[in-house]
C-alpha cells in the first residue's frame, strides 16, 4: 500500500512540475504577442525624450554584443555593487542575479549556484563546482574564486551550460569578471571608509597614459579591516577579516594593429571565521571553540593578453599563471555542539593546501559588424594541487592525530571549441557551437609516517563532446525570443578530504552531465527607457557528487545522485527619469532529487541551500544640490534581496530561515564631482541569515551565518 502511495506521489509531483512548466511557458508566449508591437509605438511617441539606458555590452560569447542580443539568460552587476560589499563580493553578486546563491560554508568551502545546479553538500576538491568562473578571460578554481575582488568593471552571469565558450565544469553557468583595464584612460582616486565593528576600507587608483601611442598603465591597491562580529565564549570575536590587495597592469600599443596587455595581481587574506556554529544557542550566534582558528589565504597572479587585427578576423591569446595557497588552523572543540566523542581543551585541525595553475587560450574571431558571428580556439588548463591535513579527522583508527596526510591531485583538460551565429532571413537567427574536451587526472596520497595502508594513487581521464544550440526571432528591432538545448559536462572527482583504505585509492566518481533546455524573451520598450527579459528552464542533471551525514556511520559519506530543476527568471531594469533609475529581478527554482545514482534514499527531496524564490530590486536617484543651496549633487540608493527558506542538507533534516536585506548609501558630490562624502548602512536591519547549514550529532543543527549590520562613512577624492 505505502509503495502504491509513494508511486502515486511520484506522479503528482511529474504532473505539478510539467504543469507549472507549461503555465510559465504561455505566459511567456502572452507576453511576446502583447509586448510585439509596443516598441514602434512607444518610440514614436517618445522621440524628443533625452532619458534612455545606457546599453550593456557583454562577451558572453567570447565577442562584445549587447546584451540584448544575446539568445541566452544573463545578469550584469556593476562595479558599484561589487563595491558597496567589499568583505563579500561574491555575495553581492548572487544578490543581484535572480536563482543565483553564493553558498558560504567557512573558508575554502564556498561556492556559487546558478539555477539549482549545485554541489550536492560540500564539495569534494577544488575542482568540485558547478558554475565556471573567470578573471579577464583567466578560469579559476574555487579556492580562487573565493578571493575579494576589486577595481572591477563589470560582472557577467551567464545561466545555463557554458562550457562550449568557458570550459569545465561549467554545467549551471559562468560567472565572468572583468576589471578595469589600463587603456590610457586618466583615473587617479582615492576612496576610504570607517563603519561598525572596526570596519574600514582604504583604496587607490592610477590610471592613465605613459607614453602617448605606446604605453597605459594602471593600477590599484586596497586595504579592508573588520573586527568581527560573533561572540566566542573562549577567544576575540569571530568573522574577523584583515585583507591586503595589489593589481596592476600594462598595455603596450606602439604595434601596428597589435595590443599587448601583462597584469599582474596579489592578495592576502587574514581571517578567523569559525568552522560552524550550534544553531539555536543562546544568544546566537555565538561559538563556544576553544582556540581561535586561523585562515590566511593568498593568491598571485600573472596574465599576459595578445590581440591582433587581421584583415577578415582578430587572434587573441590569453595566457594566465596562478599560484593559491591557504593555511588553515581550525578548532574542531566547540563546547556548545553536542559531539559523541567529548573533548577537554583543544583539538585544532592543521591545513595547508598550495595551488598551481597554468591556462592558455588562442582563439579566432569573426570581425565587428560582420554578418556571421563566429569565433574558434584551443584551450588548455593545467592545476597541480597539494593538501595537507593534520588532524584526527584526517585518518583512520590507530593513526588518528598522529599522521600527517599528504594528497597530491594533478588535472590536464585540453579543448577545442567553436561557435557560431548565421542570420537566416531579417527575422531570424540561428546559433550553434561545441566542445571537444579531454581530461587526464592523477591523484597520490602519502603520509609522513610512511604508512603502506594509507599511501596509493589513482588515475582517471575522460574524452566528451559538450555543445549548445539556439534559434532566435526578432519581432522588431527592439524584441526577440529564443529557444535554446544545451548539453554540460563536468569532470571525474576525487574526494580531496580522503584516505587510501590498505593502500586502495576508491575510484573517482563519474562526471557530472545534464542537458538543458531554455525559452526566453527580451524586449526594450518606451524608446529604450525600459528592458524586460524573461525566461523559462528545465535541467535534467546525471552523477551529481553528493556529500552527506549518514548516521549509520556516525560520520559523513559521498556518491552520486541525480536531479531536476525547473523554474523562470524575470528581470527589469528603467531609467525612469534622468535622475532616477530602476532594477529589478525575480526568480523561482524548484529542485528535486532523482532515483537514478548510487541510493534512492533522498529521491523526491529538494537540492540543499537553493530557495525557491529569489528577489532583487534597487532605486537610484541623484539631483541637483541647489535645492537646499548646496552646490553639486545628491544621490540615493536602496537596495532590497530576499531569499526563500531552503532545506540544509539532502536529507532536508531542517530548513534554512527565509530572509531579507536592505541596503541603503546617501551622498554629496561637489560641482566638478571630484570630492564626494557618503554614508552607507549596510544589512540595515542587522539580518544575521544562515549561509549553510547541516545536521549535527544528536539532532543537533549547526550552520554558518552572514554578516550582520554595519554603518559607516566615506570618503573619495579624484584628481
Amino acid at each position: 500500500m505505502s509503495g502504491n502511495l509513494g508511486g502515486q506521489k511520484i506522479k503528482q509531483n511529474n504532473f505539478k512540475k510539467q504543469y507549472e512548466f507549461k503555465c510559465l511557458a504561455r505566459v511567456s508566449m502572452l507576453a511576446i504577442v502583447a509586448t510585439a508591437g509596443v516598441p514602434a509605438n512607444a518610440q514614436e511617441a517618445s522621440e524628443q525624450e533625452s532619458t534612455v539606458l545606457e546599453p550593456i555590452i557583454i562577451t558572453a560569447r567570447k565577442t562584445e554584443e549587447r546584451i540584448k542580443d544575446v539568445p541566452q539568460s544573463i545578469t550584469v552587476v556593476r562595479s558599484q555593487d561589487i563595491d558597496s560589499n567589499a568583505l563579500d563580493p561574491s555575495g553581492a553578486i548572487a544578490a543581484k542575479s535572480p536563482n543565483v546563491v553564493w553558498q558560504s560554508a567557512s573558508v575554502g568551502r564556498q561556492f556559487f549556484s546558478i539555477r539549482g545546479i549545485s554541489s550536492l553538500g560540500v564539495p569534494n576538491n577544488f575542482s568540485d563546482g558547478t558554475i565556471g568562473f573567470t578573471v579577464d578571460g583567466m578560469p579559476q578554481s574555487m579556492l580562487s574564486s573565493q578571493n575579494m575582488l576589486f577595481d572591477i568593471d563589470h560582472v557577467e552571469v551567464l545561466r545555463g551550460p557554458q562550457g562550449t565558450l568557458w570550459g569545465t565544469n561549467a554545467l549551471g553557468g559562468a560567472i565572468n569578471v572583468t576589471t578595469k583595464q589600463p587603456d590610457g584612460e586618466h583615473e587617479a582616486k582615492i576612496t576610504t571608509e570607517y563603519g561598525e565593528h572596526g570596519y574600514a576600507m582604504g583604496e587607490a587608483t592610477l590610471g592613465g597614459v605613459l607614453i602617448p601611442d605606446a604605453l597605459n598603465g594602471r593600477m590599484a591597491i586596497r586595504f579592508n579591516r573588520f573586527d568581527g562580529d560573533i561572540d566566542s565564549l573562549s577567544t576575540d570575536d569571530l568573522g574577523a577579516r584583515k585583507i591586503g590587495a595589489f593589481r596592476g597592469g600594462l598595455q603596450f600599443n606602439g604595434f601596428d594593429d597589435t595590443t599587448v596587455t601583462l597584469t599582474g595581481n596579489y592578495l592576502r587574506d587574514n581571517s578567523n571565521a569559525p568552522f560552524s556554529l550550534l544553531r539555536g544557542a543562546p544568544g546566537f550566534p555565538i561559538s563556544g571553540v576553544v582556540t581561535e582558528p586561523d585562515y590566511v589565504t593568498t593568491h598571485a597572479d600573472v596574465g599576459l593578453t595578445i590581440k591582433h587585427e587581421f584583415e577578415d578576423f582578430s587572434l587573441t591569446s590569453i595566457t594566465g599563471f596562478q599560484n593559491n595557497k591557504m593555511t588553515a588552523r581550525t578548532e574542531a572543540n566547540d563546547v556548545l555542539i553536542p559531539s559523541p566523542f567529548p573533548l577537554v581543551g583543544s583539538n585544532v585541525w592543521h591545513g595547508v593546501d598550495k595551488e598551481k595553475i597554468f591556462s592558455q587560450e588562442i582563439r579566432l574571431n569573426s570581425l565587428e559588424g560582420d554578418d556571421i558571428r563566429w569565433v574558434v580556439g584551443g584551450s588548455l588548463n593545467y592545476s597541480d594541487l597539494d593538501h595537507s591535513c593534520e588532524a584526527s579527522q584526517c585518518a583512520p583508527f590507530p593513526y588518528s592525530g598522529l599522521v600527517t596526510m599528504d594528497t597530491n591531485l594533478r588535472a590536464l583538460n585540453l579543448g577545442l571549441f567553436g561557435d557560431a551565429s548565421i542570420p537566416l532571413g531579417e527575422k531570424w537567427e540561428v546559433s550553434f557551437g561545441g566542445r571537444l574536451s579531454h581530461d587526464d587526472i592523477k591523484l597520490k596520497q602519502t603520509n609522513d609516517l610512511g604508512v603502506p595502508g594509507l599511501t596509493g594513487g589513482s588515475d582517471a581521464d575522460g574524452t566528451y563532446l559538450t555543445g549548445r544550440a539556439a534559434l532566435a526571432y526578432k519581432w522588431n528591432d527592439t524584441a526577440q525570443s529564443y529557444v535554446s538545448i544545451a548539453r554540460g559536462h563536468g569532470t571525474r572527482i576525487y574526494p580531496l578530504f580522503s584516505y587510501p583504505n590498505n593502500g586502495i585509492v576508491a575510484d573517482a566518481y563519474p562526471a557530472a552531465e545534464n542537458w538543458t533546455y531554455e525559452i526566453g524573451t527580451k524586449v526594450a520598450l518606451f524608446d529604450d527607457r525600459l528592458e524586460l527579459d524573461g525566461s523559462i528552464f528545465y535541467n535534467d542533471v546525471k552523477n551529481g557528487v553528493l556529500s552527506y551525514y549518514d548516521p549509520r556511520l556516525g560520520g559523513f559519506a559521498t556518491t552520486f545522485q541525480s536531479y531536476e530543476t525547473s523554474g523562470f527568471e524575470l528581470q527589469a531594469r528603467a531609467a525612469i527619469t534622468d535622475e532616477l533609475s530602476f532594477n529589478a529581478g525575480v526568480g523561482y527554482t524548484h529542485t528535486r532529487l532523482g532515483s537514478d545514482g548510487a541510493s534512492s534514499i533522498f529521491e523526491g527531496n529538494r537540492v540543499p541551500n537553493i530557495p525557491e524564490w529569489s528577489v532583487s530590486a534597487g532605486l537610484a536617484y541623484e539631483t541637483d544640490a541647489e535645492v537646499v543651496g548646496l552646490p553639486g549633487s545628491f544621490s540615493a540608493a536602496i537596495d532590497y534581496q530576499y531569499r526563500s527558506s531552503r532545506p540544509a542538507d539532502v536529507q532536508s533534516t531542517f530548513n534554512l530561515d527565509a530572509y531579507s536585506i536592505v541596503n541603503a548609501r546617501v551622498g554629496w558630490k561637489d560641482a566638478s564631482g571630484d570630492f564626494e562624502i557618503y554614508g552607507f548602512g549596510r544589512n540595515l536591519f542587522d539580518e544575521r541569515y544562515e549561509t549553510f547549514g547541516a545536521a549535527g550529532y544528536f539532532g543537533s543543527q549547526v550552520v554558518s551565518v552572514s554578516q550582520g549590520r554595519v554603518l559607516g562613512v566615506g570618503i573619495s577624492k579624484s584628481f
